[in-house]
């Protein structure tokens, strides 16, 4: 048989205490601010405000109990989702350590299947960037390419080794280090300027921009002396040196918009050449997709040291 209990507390009770209170409170108030001159002023207010008082304590006594659960928990955003491309390109990470970094990665087809590759714990693929098994993909970050090919030199000439952060302070005259140099310098009122594969000097950052490793010093001699005559067709040229250690290029027009744009090549990384600006022969099409490859390079690497810093 269910045993009702008794209440732990009784309202009756409980309503007449505070009542015997107030009353007690309220004859210590009067003591103080009796008002001899209207007896009956004193009296009427009391009996307000212990009127009041009662109502209110009535009132929250039998007020329903609050139901907190339902009650709206407060907004929470939902994780932004990334959109990934779906073009070919580079997917990294860097490891930055004491005076050198690594830039871990690999090439893909598609960024996008790339990332999901990434996000199965399980895949082979994660090992290459050192994701230890749980961990985000917050610090790993991908570079678009127009075509796998152009992903794969990126690969070969910069990812998974190791470099350091201050080139110029390690590498000296006997060891020129791995990245090329630029000279941007005018003379005579001429646009020139002079690119070194092997800079075997000192203080190389006080006077040249560091463009990175961006190729082969000698493949490079190679492209640029058979690209000679297409120069020539493009802008004016007063000087024009290539040997396996450095290259050097002269115009008299130095605003010539082809010139500007075939420096920005190796100065910014960008190329905006199209393959029916090439000779439609085999040397052309070699030319245009080296060039290309030389400015995407240049540009991974300007996007990792801007990273760094």
């Amino acid at each position: 048989m269910l045993e009702i209990k008794e209440p732990l507390f009784n309202f009756d009770t409980l309503l007449r205490e505070t009542l015997e209170l107030t009353e007690f409170i309220g004859l210590q108030n009067n003591e103080k601010h009796f008002n001899f001159e209207n007896p009956v002023e004193n009296i009427v207010d009391n009996v307000e405000d212990d009127t009041d008082y009662l109502m209110d304590l009535a009132d929250s006594a039998l007020a329903p109990p609050v139901d907190f659960s339902a009650q709206e928990l407060p907004f929470e955003a939902e994780p932004i989702k990334i959109s990934y491309p779906t073009t070919s390109g580079i997917i990294y990470k860097i490891d930055d350590a004491m005076g050198t970094f690594c830039v871990r990665g690999f090439s893909v087809s598609n960024i996008a299947k790339g990332f999901e590759e990434l996000n199965d714990f399980e895949s082979a693929k994660r090992s290459i960037l050192k994701l230890n098994k749980g961990d985000s993909v917050d610090q790993v970050f991908f570079f678009k390419t127009k075509n796998f090919e152009l992903a794969e030199s990126i690969r070969e000439q910069i990812v998974n080794r190791r470099f350091p952060k201050i080139e110029d302070s390690v590498c000296n005259i006997s060891d020129p280090g791995f990245s090329w140099w630029m000279d941007v310098s005018l003379q005579d009122g001429e646009g020139k300027f002079e690119i070194f594969f092997k800079s075997h000097s000192i203080n190389r950052a006080e006077k040249y921009i560091q463009l990175g490793p961006i190729g082969d010093g000698a493949i490079a001699a190679l492209r640029l002396n058979q690209a000679r005559t297409l120069l020539r067709s493009s802008f004016p040229i007063s000087e024009f040196v290539c040997t396996d250690r450095s290259f050097t290029i002269t115009t008299t027009k130095p605003d010539h918009l082809s010139f500007l744009s075939f420096k920005n090549i190796f100065l910014l990384g960008e190329n905006h050449t199209e393959e029916e600006n090439f000779p439609d022969n085999t040397l052309g099409r070699t030319l245009y997709f080296y060039f290309h490859e030389v400015a995407v390079i240049r540009k991974f690497w300007i996007e990792v040291q801007n990273r760094l810093s």
